[in-house]
């Protein structure tokens, strides 16, 4: 039932099958069995873009994948890979995607995503999105992948933009255009819609031509985040208070 409801795409039927499968197999199911419902359950919230949770459970079954009904393996280590690159540290990065023997194995049949990965981990801004370019057509001929491309690309393209900001305090815009290998206005604009949708601390003096990185200390963030939530508690109570009057 899980794999008809994967083929057509139907991710409410298929969260609900794995939830009973996921009872049945607690009372008893062999290790075997453990390890396949990992990956379907993986592949679920690749189905609903929810790549972090994918991501732990991709990484944990490169070593016993065996669902090749669902994609061979190489297809499997591709998700494993695009979905790591994005919450990985880099020291767990480099010991179970950089350096992994499994994926070491089949990295001949999937060379653009481990060439991907490769240049982000040496810092290869430049080649890093020349190979984004190569990736794309391969996320929108995956099935899986597919809807989510744009989602995909974008995310990488933040993910390199930070980890390149996160080496300086301030750095010209054309310093990093040159590491980027893109034009300025080009880089600007990118970097202008990243921070006005707040998946960049930095701002950009335009005058100078300086981006400068604006990281929140903890105390500070940590305030923050507790006035949000504490407004989203009293709206969330006033809500309430009308529903009782009523």
């Amino acid at each position: 039932m899980a794999r008809v409801c994967s083929f057509w795409g139907d991710w409410r039927k298929m969260k609900d099958t794995l939830e009973k499968a996921a009872k049945v197999i607690a009372k008893g199911g062999d290790w075997d069995r453990r390890n396949r419902l990992k990956v379907y359950q993986a592949l679920s919230f690749l189905l609903v873009r929810d790549l972090q949770s994918a991501s732990k459970l991709l990484v944990d079954g490169i070593a016993t994948f065996s669902c090749t009904e669902l994609c061979d393996y190489a297809e499997f280590i591709t998700y494993a890979i695009l979905t790591n690159l994005l919450y990985l540290p880099r020291t767990e990065l480099k010991k179970n995607i950089i350096d992994g023997s499994e994926i070491l194995q089949v990295s001949k049949e999937i060379p653009v995503v481990v060439k991907l990965a490769n240049t982000l981990y040496d810092c290869d801004y430049k080649q890093f999105l020349h190979t984004l370019v190569e990736l794309q057509p391969h996320l929108v001929a995956n099935r899986y992948l597919q809807p989510h491309a744009g989602y995909i690309l974008r995310e990488l393209h933040v993910l390199a933009f930070q980890q390149f900001l996160d080496s300086y305090q301030s750095v010209t815009l054309e310093s990093m255009a040159a590491s980027f290998g893109v034009g300025i206005e080009f880089l600007d604009l990118q970097l202008s819609r990243f921070i006005a949708g707040g998946r960049l601390s930095a701002k950009i003096d335009k005058f100078g031509g300086v981006v400068e990185t604006n990281r929140p200390d903890w105390k500070n963030a940590s305030y923050r985040d507790m006035i949000q939530k504490g407004d989203l508690l009293l709206n969330r109570i006033q809500k309430l208070g009308r529903v009782v009057d009523l």
